[in-house]
């Protein structure tokens, strides 16, 4: 039997009829007469051949096959949960930090830098994965230069005494220490991705992300550390990821045709949405963009002119906290399963020294209850295709830690995904 997909959103706008299908992302103005049939679910006022063409754009499936996506994407899933193949490793050389961002927790934790023996015990883990073929790094902290003497230590000890192929190299920094030696040293390591922050422009920026020893300003040399990452790393993508929440959004916009101007092929301009929790920490403050806000601020970039592109795409699903083989690991060789979680002792899941893990309860809970596929609402959401499940570790907040935060896709209201859509035509 027949029947319309449950990803095909069916709207009006004025007296034009639309039809998008989350799937495939087909998006197309149709005839009223069409709009109608697919919306009463009933398909005798089509010949054979609009039949076939609905069909193989997925417009129109056999019941019982409607959920095959889903259940495709549930197996992907679980298969990159046990991939062993890859052991993808975010290495955190020191968890202190040159700035004073007031939205960081950063001075309730205890400044450290891995010594030489954490080199010995992380190459005795890699080895110690022996299904393993290929290896990615990511240098996260703190902030990760100030240890620059100890990341390539251990970069070249794991190149050397391991047999992995290293087929993702990655940092993570503020930006302000890029020098000569770093660029070298990026350029022969082959890193193939850089993430630097902004908070908006200059002055915003500065009003937050300032030194911490005498508070001065860092926007102008991370701008020009940007543009020269950009050019003397060709072959390595550069995010800029620019802190934003509702006082200083529109500093996104001005950013983002900035870099536009520059013509750089290998750089690439996101918003990143500050996540200040409240004192309770168990939702996020008034300040923040966060659920619908989300859609309303993406919507706002069109009419106000930002090329930033909003089409709702394809999105794969769950992150490090849901896979195997993926663990980040501080400077005491404490392990993690989520970014987040660095530097919170309660969130610590074992050693690198250790066989077995220690807090085994928290390691299950991040691996199954964490993803799309633990919430069964999400099987017959209709955005399930372009979301990608959601905030793994809000999610584990939600269910263990009285959590309130909104996993949902940015365009859960479907007004806002409406209107991106119409946004997305061009002449």
């Amino acid at each position: 039997m027949l029947k319309t997909s449950i990803y095909n959103h069916l709207f009006k706008r004025g007296s034009h009829c639309y039809l998008f299908n989350s799937k495939n992302s087909f998006f197309a103005e149709i005839p009223a007469e069409l709009f109608d049939i697919l919306k009463s679910n009933d398909f005798n006022g089509l010949d054979n051949d609009d039949i076939t063409d609905l069909t193989a754009k997925e417009i129109i499936v056999n019941s019982d096959s409607q959920y095959d996506f889903y259940n495709e994407e549930k197996l992907r899933h679980i298969s990159s949960l046990c991939d062993r193949d890859t052991l993808t490793l975010v290495l955190v050389p020191s968890t202190a930090c040159n700035f004073a961002c007031p939205y960081c927790f950063e001075e309730k934790k205890h400044p450290k830098i891995a010594d030489k023996k954490f080199d010995e015990d992380l190459i005795k883990f890699i080895n110690d994965h022996t299904a393993a073929k290929q290896l990615s790094i990511t240098w996260y902290g703190g902030e990760p230069l100030l240890a620059f003497d100890r990341i390539k230590e251990i970069y070249h000890k794991i190149v050397s005494e391991t047999k992995l192929k290293i087929t993702g190299h990655s940092i993570v920094t503020n930006g302000y220490l890029i020098n000569d030696d770093t660029i070298s040293f990026f350029k022969d390591s082959e890193l193939n991705h850089i993430q630097i922050t902004l908070d908006g422009c200059r002055e915003n920026h500065n009003r937050t992300r300032f030194l911490k020893h005498d508070k001065s300003g860092t926007y102008d040399i991370i701008l020009k550390n940007i543009i020269r990452v950009a050019k003397e790393l060709p072959s390595a993508s550069v995010g800029v990821r620019v802190n934003i929440n509702k006082e200083n959004s529109d500093d996104f916009i001005a950013i983002h045709k900035y870099f536009e101007d520059q013509k750089l092929p290998n750089l690439y301009v996101y918003p990143g949405l500050i996540e200040e929790p409240t004192p309770e920490g168990n939702s996020y403050c008034s300040r923040c963009i966060t659920g619908e806000d989300t859609g309303i601020f993406y919507n706002s970039l069109k009419e106000k002119g930002c090329s930033f592109r909003t089409y709702p795409n394809y999105s794969s699903k769950g992150c490090m906290i849901n896979r195997l083989n993926s663990y980040i690991i501080g400077p005491d060789g404490e392990i993690y399963k989520c970014w987040e979680d660095v530097s919170n002792e309660d969130k610590i899941i074992g050693y690198i020294t250790e066989k077995e893990f220690k807090n085994k309860t928290l390691f299950y809970r991040y691996l199954n209850d964490t993803s799309a596929f633990s919430d069964e609402k999400c099987k017959d959401c209709k955005l399930f295709p372009i979301c990608s499940g959601g905030c793994g570790q809000q999610r584990y907040k939600n269910m263990y830690e009285n959590g309130r935060f909104n996993v949902c896709h940015e365009y859960q209201n479907m007004e806002h995904l409406e209107t991106a859509l119409i946004n997305s035509i061009t002449k």
